[in-house]
């Protein structure tokens, strides 16, 4: 019985020790990278050269923003495009709303190993700084990020950095499947609740610091962009069928109800603070290793270099509004 219980919860494992807005990528779409759709995998209808074809992924089945590519761009929903060009340019797919901020300052990475050298380089964040700068000129950097943290830490991270820095301030945050790790035994049997509201605690009391009035300095803006919890298994659950290292003999069980919880915590949290809530779950959704070319590392818990390059066009353009070529 215990061996049972232990398997559903190394499920949550797989969401990356650490940590939509995105999902599988859009069918069709040859030309700039699909942009968000076949090329970030955050689904709309990247236009194929026949004129679009629908997008398969987004924000579950719908692809927010997303839309054909091509002059005449097609319906949110990754409706086929009217005269799709396979080189024309791609909707925003599954990202979702951006904070399409004019300027830049500083660049604040906290949280868990994803942030800090998980899976294979080059990282996100790094790629992200560049890929910023690039826009918005020299930024400051702070990265704070402790590979195995959980969201209690990030109250000690925030209280590390400095007390002024140069404004708008964007802060990105992977954190949350630590906490979630840590529990196996309540989520499987269904009293993982205290332990969710914890994790959104420590989400709110890190958020109240970050958005402290004057906490870098008189009038510097801040926006938060904190990630939430993905699932190497898209929803299967059959770890131990794929060599995960984590996993055993365990059996395949259903994951979606456990990340839609414990996802769920902190998406409230996050909009209950006015920022802005970025899912990865949503965006590696049909990217796990059931649906290969996996953007997972062997360790079925870590971005790949294909799983970092995607989250930090994810990131830069929930930040800049831009998508990267």
């Amino acid at each position: 019985m215990v061996r049972t219980v232990l398997g559903i919860g190394w499920v949550v494992i797989a969401a990356g020790c650490s940590a939509s807005d995105g999902g599988g990528a859009g069918a069709g779409g040859s030309g700039a990278q699909a942009g968000a759709g076949a090329s970030a995998g955050a689904g709309g209808a990247a236009g194929a050269a026949s004129g679009g074809s629908a997008g398969s992924g987004g924000v579950g089945a719908s692809a927010g923003v997303g839309g054909a590519s091509g002059a005449a761009g097609g319906a949110g929903t990754g409706g086929a495009g009217a005269g799709g060009s396979g080189t024309g340019g791609a909707g925003t797919g599954g990202y979702g709303p951006s904070k399409a901020l004019p300027a830049l300052g500083a660049l604040v990475v906290l949280g868990d190993s994803i942030s800090d050298g998980g899976g294979q380089g080059p990282y996100y964040y790094n790629l992200l700084r560049a890929d910023l700068e690039a826009k918005y000129g020299a930024l400051a950097y702070q990265r704070k990020a402790q590979g195995g943290s959980k969201t209690g830490a990030l109250s000690g991270q925030i209280d590390s950095l400095p007390s002024t820095l140069p404004g708008p301030v964007a802060v990105c945050i992977t954190s949350g499947g630590n906490d979630m790790k840590d529990v196996l035994v309540q989520v499987a049997t269904g009293t993982d609740g205290p332990a969710r509201t914890q994790m959104g605690n420590n989400i709110t009391s890190a958020l109240n610091k970050l958005l402290a009035p004057g906490r870098f300095g008189a009038g510097v803006a801040v926006h938060v962009f904190e990630a939430d919890i993905y699932d190497a298994s898209d929803g299967q659950g059959n770890y131990a069928a794929h060599g995960c290292n984590f996993a055993g003999n365990f059996p395949a069980l259903p994951t979606d109800g456990y990340f839609a919880s414990w996802n769920g915590e902190i998406k409230a949290r996050v909009e209950q603070a006015g920022q802005t809530y970025a899912s990865i779950h949503a965006l590696f959704r049909l990217h796990g290793f059931n649906h290969p070319p996996s953007w997972y590392a062997s360790d079925c818990t870590h971005p790949t270099s294909t799983g970092h390059d995607q989250l930090r066009r994810f990131f830069y353009y929930k930040i800049s509004g831009d998508l990267l070529p």
